[in-house]
């Protein structure tokens, strides 16, 4: 048995940042970190060493944790489902931004994973119909325990991207996609590796997602419907490329993240 001292130096030995060291303690363990901040001294319990040692390994603190708090959500996360990151955060704040003035009746959450997109449009949107659709069947059952447990309404569609809604020829006013965009064979850091490789890898070019999507992406956008996706910024040029021979409609925006890094596509059809 090791003592919160110790174990903390070996936590951070490890590389783990302060915030997820909070996060072990006041969720995993149940010890207030504040209290440790304070000069307090606690005996771990027996199940920190073995946390130790897949911390060692880069196994995600989320996972260990069992959920992360997203735009004012608790998401509830296992290595079925992507842990939400930062920049998808941010983009939750910018289309409220963007969008908080216009009539949203039906939004689509594509590639939802864990649902936080979808749960996060919800609570923007409390009167519009939201969708989450996903290719994981495991995906999407994360995702129906999150809507429970933050009392949102959502429906669940497992789809391979837009193929249910173009076969049931439905509409969306707002779509969001966080979807796979990472080349095959590309390296990766390594607490990645825990995460579903089918969420995060499209084909030799990163792109196969975003084919897919910009193919039918005028199928399922209402005439004023607009569109947000997250991609890869070292990909930027050839998603581009992608976008404008795709979706030679519409206009396309690229909008930087927190770290001025090309990270979003805002997607809305030219006026004529």
């Amino acid at each position: 048995m090791i003592n919160s001292d110790k174990f903390i130096t070996k936590l951070r030995a490890l590389g783990v940042v302060e915030a997820d060291i909070k996060d072990l303690f006041n969720y995993r363990y149940h010890i207030d970190y504040n209290k440790i901040l304070m000069g307090q001294l606690f005996m771990m319990p027996n199940k920190a060493d073995d946390d130790l040692e897949i911390i060692a390994r880069n196994f995600p603190i989320a996972y260990l944790i069992g959920f992360v708090n997203f735009y004012g959500l608790k998401i509830n996360v296992n290595p079925n489902v992507l842990i939400p990151r930062p920049e998808t955060e941010e983009l939750m704040e910018i289309i409220n931004k963007r969008q908080k003035n216009t009539l949203i009746h039906t939004a689509l959450d594509l590639c939802t994973g864990s649902g936080c997109i979808a749960l996060s449009l919800k609570k923007m949107f409390p009167k519009a119909t939201i969708y989450a659709s996903d290719i994981s069947y495991k995906a999407l059952m994360v995702g129906q325990v999150n809507a429970e447990e933050n009392k949102l309404e959502i429906n669940l569609a497992l789809s391979n991207f837009l193929d249910y809604f173009v076969k049931h020829q439905m509409k969306f006013d707002l779509i969001v996609s966080n979807p796979p965009y990472i080349k095959e064979g590309e390296l990766l850091d390594a607490s990645l590796e825990y995460e579903p490789k089918e969420a995060l890898y499209s084909g030799q070019d990163g792109l196969n997602a975003f084919y897919s999507i910009f193919s039918n992406l005028d199928k399922v956008l209402s005439p004023h419907g607009v569109a947000y996706f997250e991609f890869e910024a070292s990909n930027k040029e050839a998603t581009l490329i992608l976008a404008r021979e795709l979706l030679k409609a519409y206009e396309i925006e690229v909008i930087k993240d927190m770290e001025n890094k090309d990270r979003f596509l805002f997607v809305k059809r030219r006026k004529i």
